[in-house]
């Protein structure tokens, strides 16, 4: 009694103590792993927006290639429109003369005649490039950003082809509002000059990004203030061929309160651990001595060889457990008892049943010959040829190692159980419900086999069989040492006694 109390103290110690060191450990690496893991994850997930978005704008410019490479689409107003209307990253398309006059337009406000010359993506298009413009103003007031191609004509540039993105407009935002990086985290996209292109909060976009001039690098991650001076994971990542930068921020506040929810649960945890403790060591105190005693108790019965179970009834899980170990320990001892009782019947050299065993099967087949049960019954008597000479020339040590080998061979076509040695050379082997072809095609094998693998020997087998020799047990050993008398006069050779003699 005074030992589990002072077990169930002990545990509750333990988990005060293991409690403590957690908020400890907790506090101390929790913050600095998890910022790094932050770091790294807001820089990976800028790496794969980026590529996203250079995925986007290379489906615009291949859009306009189609169309600056297609006369009859840059003519028709209707074709155009409809053309539009398939691209749905683009919101207008314009088709610009080499003087930078709109010819045609998909933008239902008027602008046919509008002269664009001065606009920084007309100026790169006339030159051959194709080129994605920052962020500016439209005529409508709109924040927009344009992806311009060339039209050539005979290897000369004559046009441009434009396209526009309007930045507050679900396009763009479509690609990255449904995804999250904490509660308050955000995406935002800046051209070259730090204008932001997205952000997602709409109203940022068109403004000058805040911290683009620390950024350095075409990937990285940093702990920096936002442009509401909150302190923000930064993940960062520079848009091939744009010189656009796409950041990813994650409230640092945020990793804050999920350390505190993190501490309050371990509290709670432990606390309830330690209730849960004290209720098992008062319960344990009351009802498990009795269970205990009942154990000593039996284990002590085994010194004195008296193999005790004890029944399952009444006890605990736990003590169900344990009981039922000890009751499979008092059962393999009794098992090993029994085997030990059964070696009487194992022949010590070859490992074959003995004579004793014989004996017993034959009693065992007698009552079911007379019950009726036995559906057929095949004997073989096998001695090995010119074992004794063998024996004589080569020693006792080589006889033994032929009769092993022997029963190796012999075990491996017809099975363990089946196997007999009279003694000597002489063996028998029994084969219940196997028809008489299957037992002479066994006896084949055998032979065949001591043939190839004795050394110096070969092997002659009798053969008697129920019901077609006869239907006693004596009289079917009788056949078979006959059929294996005639065997012998010519050695290495199979013998079924004859059918009806």
């Amino acid at each position: 009694m005074r030992f589990l109390h002072k077990f169930t103290l002990l545990l509750c110690s333990l988990v005060i103590f293991s409690s403590f060191i957690q908020f400890i450990a907790f506090d101390r690496f929790f913050l600095a792993n998890t910022s790094s893991l932050l770091l790294a994850t807001n820089e990976k997930a800028a790496n794969n927006l980026s590529e996203q978005l250079l995925a986007y704008f290379k489906n615009i410019e291949a859009s306009m290639a189609i169309i600056a490479s297609d006369p009859t689409l840059r003519k028709d107003k209707e074709l155009l429109d409809k053309m539009n209307a398939v691209i749905p990253e683009v919101n207008t398309i314009f088709i610009i003369d080499k003087q930078g006059n709109v010819s045609v337009s998909s933008q239902p406000e008027k602008t046919s005649g509008v002269n664009l010359s001065q606009r920084d993506y007309f100026q790169h298009g006339i030159k051959g490039e194709t080129y994605i413009s920052g962020v500016y103003k439209s005529a409508q007031g709109r924040e927009v950003v344009a992806i311009s191609t060339p039209i050539i004509d005979n290897g000369t540039v004559v046009g441009v082809v434009v396209g526009t993105v309007w930045l507050h407009d679900n396009k763009l935002a479509m690609m990255f509002d449904n995804k999250s990086f904490g509660r308050n985290g955000y995406i935002a996209i800046t051209d070259r000059r730090g204008v932001v292109v997205y952000h997602s909060d709409q109203e940022r976009i068109g403004k000058k990004g805040g911290i683009i001039e620390s950024l350095q690098g075409m990937t990285g991650s940093t702990i920096r203030k936002n442009y509401s001076e909150i302190e923000t994971y930064i993940g960062y990542s520079k848009v091939p061929q744009l010189d656009w930068y796409v950041i990813v921020g994650t409230p640092t506040a945020e990793l804050t309160q999920y350390r505190s929810m993190m501490l309050y649960q371990i509290l709670a945890v432990s606390i309830f651990t330690i209730f849960v403790v004290v209720i098992i060591g008062t319960y344990t105190v009351r009802r498990y001595m009795k269970p205990f005693e009942t154990l000593i108790e039996a284990f002590g019965s085994v010194r004195t060889g008296n193999y005790k179970k004890i029944t399952l009834t009444g006890y605990a899980t736990e003590f169900s457990e344990m009981i039922q170990s000890y009751n499979d320990t008092i059962r393999k001892l009794e098992e090993v008892h029994s085997t030990l009782k059964g070696a009487a019947d194992i022949d010590a050299l070859t490992g074959a049943y003995n004579r004793r065993s014989f004996d017993k099967i034959l009693e065992l087949l007698r009552g079911e010959l007379q019950s009726g049960s036995l559906m057929t019954l095949g004997i073989m008597v096998l001695d090995l040829d010119n074992f004794k000479k063998q024996n004589d020339v080569s020693g006792h040590l080589a006889g033994d190692d032929i009769l092993k080998e022997f029963t190796v061979i012999a075990q491996s076509v017809v099975g363990f159980r089946s196997l007999f040695r009279f003694g000597g050379d002489e063996f028998a082997i029994i084969l219940r419900n196997v028809s008489d072809a299957m037992v002479i095609s066994y006896a084949e094998e055998i032979r065949l086999q001591c043939a190839k693998k004795l050394s110096g020997c070969t092997v002659s087998i009798g053969i008697a069989a129920y019901p077609k020799n006869g239907d006693s047990i004596d009289e079917l050993l009788a056949f078979a040492d006959k059929a294996l008398y005639m065997s012998k006069e010519t050695r290495n050779k199979v013998t079924e006694y004859p059918a009806g003699k």
